[in-house]
């Protein structure tokens, strides 16, 4: 395995500045959210519905904007959090049956405890399946596994593309992506990062190209940070 991380002079940086877009983002969000709701609902008593179809595909558009000011908060690490023992199985069982196909996903757990924040841990380990989901989506398995070695650990593993070095040197880069025309916002594995390193853990990455690509979280302890 191969631990990639950007300096740390760097990601303070990065992080400092996601905090402060994420904020201004969800202040203004707020304004926008707000004004569409009042717009429908006035709308709606007054039995106006031609701008129905408008109205919603705003109000899904800023719901998406939400959610990506979330990431960015995640990703800053500023997000408010409630630190408490949870069972990194179950919270990957969760997000496994959310996936478009689950059945694509092998999945293998014991006891595996960690000192965290449930919704952070659930945002970074759907971070990291989607983006095995995402490798395979042409042919191929994605294989889980939640274990308690030395502390706990995940083991990610998918036999999809796999990623050329130049790539894997820059995956855990913030906002980098490979994927055309924006698709990507290159927050996955920097969340699923910051998170590991928030609860005193690692992401470790390995990849090649044409055979898939392992994550694998590390904590040390005996099940508890």
């Amino acid at each position: 395995m191969t631990e990639i991380l950007p300096d740390d002079a760097d990601r303070q940086v990065l992080e400092d500045f996601a905090a402060n877009v994420a904020h201004d983002f969800n202040n203004l969000l707020t304004g926008i959210l707000g004004n569409l709701e009042l717009m429908h609902n006035r709308a709606a008593r007054a039995g106006i519905t031609q701008f129905d179809g408008y109205l919603e595909g705003a109000r899904n558009a800023g719901g998406r904007a939400a959610v990506f000011a979330q990431r960015l908060l995640a990703f800053s690490g500023r997000a408010a959090q409630d630190f408490a023992e949870h069972d990194l199985g179950a919270v990957i069982g969760e997000v496994i049956a959310s996936l478009p196909e689950p059945g694509k996903v092998t999945f293998a757990a014991t006891r595996c405890v960690l000192f965290c924040d449930a919704a952070q841990a659930g945002l970074a380990l759907q971070e990291l399946l989607t983006n095995a989901a995402d490798a395979v989506a042409e042919g191929g398995a994605i294989t889980v596994q939640a274990e308690a070695a030395s502390g706990p650990r995940i083991i990610i593993q998918d036999s999809g593309a796999g990623m050329a070095p130049e790539v894997l040197a820059r995956a855990l880069e913030p906002f980098y992506s490979t994927r055309p025309n924006g698709a990507g916002k290159g927050l996955g594995l920097p969340i699923a990062e910051r998170f590991a390193r928030q609860t005193g853990g690692t992401l470790r990455l390995a990849s090649t190209l044409g055979q898939g690509t392992t994550v694998t979280l590390q904590w040390p302890g005996e099940e508890r940070t």
